[in-house]
């Protein structure tokens, strides 16, 4: 399969090329959809497509210079801004986020090379084209100070942002983008068929986790190891969260897709509805958690001892 094919959404394909085949095309576009769908090889394919060197109706042609170097991420009118995994002091973040100083240039910032003005550059080819990644990550600073661009993209750019849905983004944000659905894929035989994507219809997800398959075995682990102890007695179920802390922290698991977490929550699916619903409640509460920088170990216990409560009461 070429590196610029989309699996599946061939309809929304052939609307996005209709789309920007028309003079004076919006030039602010949403990707929307769940992760693992193919938002982010359609915004690769786009950049492909505006730019290919063949006749209209062959583009994406895959085998010209351009499209060969958005293929091998070399293209130099493609780019990705991806959400910050760290806090500004360099302390790890269980929820990233996409900065103000990424999007637009400041005084005295940290990010070198923000981009409006790469936007704003004379193309190489025909446009630039801006992908911004998890765009419902944008901190209300960033989408604010953004917000001109989106409305009116430089001549020559295009701006695809990639989101769960128009609902997950600010609405002054999401009002500014064409909106483009991507739905999910039915996945072929192939490795991880009892993997969650392939029940959700997201090939791109079981592709990352069978590329990660120790880290995402060691993460499916921790999730079961955790189900069985809080089966068992007061001290086996501590236990239990406790090693589920040290995993949470653990380079093994650095990778995985989904971690965890996401391995718990496919896991309670099986559960009866009540203590299934209890349980989901109380995994959101640790992920809250984690993400407010609670003690693992103390967050991972409170977790461990809900559950046992339900699935004994």
């Amino acid at each position: 399969m070429s590196k610029l094919a989309v699996r599946g959404n061939e309809r929304t394909l052939e609307s996005l090329a209709a789309t920007v085949a028309r003079e004076g095309f919006q030039r602010t576009l949403l990707f929307s959809g769940p992760d693992g769908v193919g938002r982010r090889q359609a915004a690769a394919w786009l950049a492909a497509f505006l730019n290919c060197l063949a006749s209209p109706e062959e583009r994406p042609c895959g085998v010209c210079a351009s499209c060969q170097a958005v293929a091998a991420r070399e293209s130099l009118d493609h780019r990705e801004v991806t959400p910050h995994t760290t806090s500004r002091s360099g302390r790890s973040r269980h929820r990233s986020e996409i900065r103000i100083g990424q999007l637009v240039p400041r005084e005295k910032d940290d990010e070198p090379d923000p981009l409006v003005p790469w936007l704003e550059a004379r193309p190489f080819g025909r446009y630039r084209v801006g992908v911004i990644d998890d765009a419902h990550t944008m901190n209300a600073s960033a989408a604010n100070a953004f917000l001109k661009t989106l409305e009116e993209p430089p001549e020559r750019a295009v701006i695809v942002l990639i989101a769960p849905g128009p609902e997950t983004l600010m609405p002054t944000v999401a009002s500014r983008a064409l909106n483009f659905r991507f739905a999910a894929v039915p996945l072929g035989d192939g490795d991880f068929m009892d993997h969650p994507a392939a029940r959700l219809g997201q090939p791109g997800l079981a592709e990352r986790a069978a590329e990660n398959r120790e880290a995402t075995e060691a993460a499916r682990a921790a999730a079961v190891a955790l189900l069985e102890s809080v089966e068992g007695d007061l001290l086996q179920a501590l236990e239990g969260a406790e090693d589920l802390a040290k995993t949470l922290g653990s380079s093994d698991i650095e990778g995985a897709e989904p971690g965890p977490l996401g391995w718990l929550r496919e896991s309670l699916r099986s559960l009866p509805p009540a203590v299934y619903a209890r349980a989901l409640d109380d995994l959101g509460d640790l992920e809250d958690a984690l993400a407010a920088y609670a003690n693992p170990g103390l967050a991972c216990a409170s977790f461990a001892l809900s559950l046992r409560s339900a699935l004994t009461s």
